[in-house]
């Protein structure tokens, strides 16, 4: 199923992306954007029982820079890149309150679609979608006061992800606008080694704020 869903969307942006380079599209706006991370596993899918139980959301860091290309009047396509560090936190696991955590920071590369509906002379409102290929710079398992390196384990370095977002962009100036933007992801099924009992995905909500530097006026 998610080698289905990967060649269908390498498809997709294929297509789009050659339609992009035939109308010889420029860039059209460059996006900077910083904000935090709300991330939890999600077991839904699995078939074993896991040990590990969400507990409450640690906000962790979220950068990203992204490239736009205009393909017809309020669509483009956006190509970026980002870094994201998840601090997952589980429920207490002893008497002494001590918790099982991970912290994850991955690299990430983008593509997807943005639609602008503008509102008002300078406020519009941006409609987004796309997929990301997520690589994983460093991981760490903390059980009280231990902490264990995840690359000695079978934790998956690369993932792949799906999301959708809105966002607020307040046009300054002809060439700068500032944006809110709100964004949910969720990875493709992960699994723990080569077991397909114990499938997991990584779900987030990004709360960011950025800056939109327009190349074409």
């Amino acid at each position: 199923m998610k080698k289905t869903i990967l060649f269908m969307s390498a498809l997709f942006m294929g297509a789009i992306t050659t339609q992009a380079q035939d109308k010889s599209c420029n860039i059209n706006f460059i996006n900077l954007e910083s904000g935090i991370n709300l991330s939890q596993f999600n077991f839904s899918d699995s078939e074993m029982t896991t040990a590990f139980k969400n507990g409450d959301y640690s906000p962790s860091q979220h950068q990203a820079l992204s490239l736009g290309f205009n393909l017809q009047d309020g669509l483009s396509l956006v190509l970026g890149a980002s870094y994201d560090k998840h601090t997952l936190m589980g429920e207490p696991i002893d008497m002494s309150n001590s918790h099982l955590s991970y912290d994850l920071n991955y690299v990430s590369a983008s593509a997807g679609l943005e639609y602008s509906l503008l509102l008002q002379d300078n406020v519009s409102l941006l409609a987004s979608g796309g997929m990301s290929y997520n690589y994983l710079l460093s991981g760490f398992q903390n059980m009280g006061a231990a902490t264990y390196d995840l690359a000695a384990t079978d934790f998956e370095e690369k993932s792949y992800s799906y999301n959708i977002g809105a966002a607020l962009l307040y046009q300054v100036t002809d060439a700068t606008g500032i944006y809110l933007k709100y964004e949910w992801k969720n990875t493709l099924d992960m699994e723990e080694g080569e077991s397909t009992d114990e499938v997991y995905k990584l779900s987030t909500c990004v709360f960011s704020m950025g800056v939109r530097f327009n190349i074409n006026n």
